[in-house]
């Protein structure tokens, strides 16, 4: 669901790596430190590969 958090693990370690769910089975992420904020796709084989889980956040009014 968009605004889900997504986890990966890109350096051999549990959640190493988060975006933001936004839909369409794509996501938004800073690449690295200092890098610009870009879409990636859940599809992408690099990405499919490292998927680590989901989360939802609940914000309590």
């Amino acid at each position: 669901k968009p605004g889900d958090l997504v986890f990966f693990n890109t350096t051999r370690s549990q959640f190493s790596h988060v975006g933001i769910f936004i839909g369409e089975n794509r996501f938004v992420h800073s690449p690295r430190t200092g890098k610009a904020i870009t879409i990636a796709s859940m599809d992408d084989g690099y990405w499919r590969a490292r998927y680590d889980g989901a989360r939802r956040i609940s914000l309590k009014k």
